[in-house]
């Protein structure tokens, strides 16, 4: 559960396109567009790597786990989230802004 709440606290920030450094080795890119992720699901290969979560689309989304372990703020056009997965699992995500709108996270 502590490896939970240190990934939670690393994941809480949503950072503007030009804020974009270098990611992390190994991150996985995941689109936000207006109704859906793009890939709905994403396989992260070994715990301690991130994924990047980008609204590309034109209206703001969020992206938030369905059991509340990590979510982002509202995320304008062009702006990112990322969260470091520490462990192995499956996480069942979703849009807060619009229903229907879900991902899956598998870490292997």
């Amino acid at each position: 559960m502590l490896l939970i709440a240190a990934t939670v606290a690393l994941a809480l920030l949503g950072c503007r396109s030009d804020d974009i450094g270098q990611p992390p080795a190994g991150t996985v890119f995941v689109s936000v567009r207006d109704s859906f992720f793009l890939p709905e699901t994403v396989t992260v290969v070994m715990p301690g790597r991130s994924v990047r979560w980008t609204n590309g689309g034109a209206v703001y989304h969020t992206v938030v786990e369905n059991s509340l372990l990590w979510q982002s703020n509202l995320l304008p056009p062009t702006y990112w989230f990322e969260v470091r997965f520490d462990s192995s699992g499956t996480f069942d995500y979703h849009c807060s802004q619009h229903p229907g709108m879900t991902g899956t996270v598998i870490v292997q």
